[in-house]
């Protein structure tokens, strides 16, 4: 285990702080936190998801990784792409959510990946399966994404919004109770409208599930979450309780505002 710095508590939860480059732990139940240094959250972040791809590797002979979108996870891509992370392994990856719009356009999560993450090319022992945003049926594509889908992914990467939301799963919006399909064409609350997006029972049964949250307010929406982790409907991240979630300093501090506010109102 890496070396602990600092022991942080908020009403009911100890953080481990963990001040070097190598992974750390936690000392609670659900969700399992982690936060680090501003500087060495990459570093923090990659130890944990190449753990948990080689453990999918070394007992499946292959790994199903769902990958995320959004700016944290392009750093994260162009830190892997450059120091050659998870090259070696034999990876299906695949996508949480895409915009509705042409693969090479700036708002497309496939774009963003194959500029960053596999600006060298996909390595050849690994499948990329992308979502077709820029089809003129966008419910026919979400029939077929779901389709090239497995029954669980190994793992899956998730950046949370402001606003709680997960992959494209925004707050109240009826996706959110979709049963019977894995992948949805939904219009959201934000430009590029519409978008296709994973519905919550492939969240919930993903085997591992990491949650990235930099900044303040992510972290303090994660506080938020634990209130009624039951009301997936406000705050979709509730979905993932059962996961990890990965927070900066920053995060950490406002998550820590919250969770001590909310203890001195009992």
């Amino acid at each position: 285990m890496g070396k602990v710095g600092q022991m942080v508590m908020v009403p009911g939860f100890w953080l481990i702080r963990c001040f070097d480059k190598r992974q750390c732990n936690v000392l609670m139940n659900k969700p399992r936190i982690v936060s680090v240094k501003k500087d060495e959250w990459f570093d923090l972040v990659t130890a944990e998801v190449t753990a948990a791809v080689r453990e999918s590797v070394e007992s499946n002979d292959g790994c199903s990784l769902m990958l995320t979108g959004g700016n944290t996870a392009k750093g994260l891509y162009d830190c892997w792409a450059s120091a050659g992370i998870l090259a070696n392994f034999s990876i299906r990856y695949y996508f949480g959510d895409e915009r509705c719009v042409p693969p090479g356009h700036p708002e497309s999560n496939h774009g963003m990946t194959m500029q960053s993450l596999f600006g060298a090319g996909l390595p050849d022992q690994c499948q990329l399966f992308r979502m077709e945003g820029e089809s003129s049926n966008v419910s026919e594509a979400a029939r077929r994404y779901q389709k090239v889908l497995p029954d669980r992914i190994d793992v899956l990467l998730l950046s949370v919004g402001e606003d709680g939301h997960i992959a494209s799963l925004f707050p109240n919006h009826p996706a959110l109770f979709e049963s019977s399909r894995k992948v949805l064409a939904i219009v959201g609350p934000k430009p590029p409208y519409e978008r296709l997006t994973i519905a919550s029972r492939v969240i919930v049964s993903a085997k591992t599930v990491f949650v990235f949250a930099r900044g303040r307010r992510k972290g303090a929406v994660l506080a938020e979450a634990l209130k009624d982790p039951a009301d997936v409907s406000s705050l979709p991240v509730r979905l993932t309780v059962d996961g990890t979630w990965i927070m900066d300093h920053e995060a950490v501090s406002g998550f820590k505002a919250v969770m001590e506010g909310n203890a001195a109102r009992l």
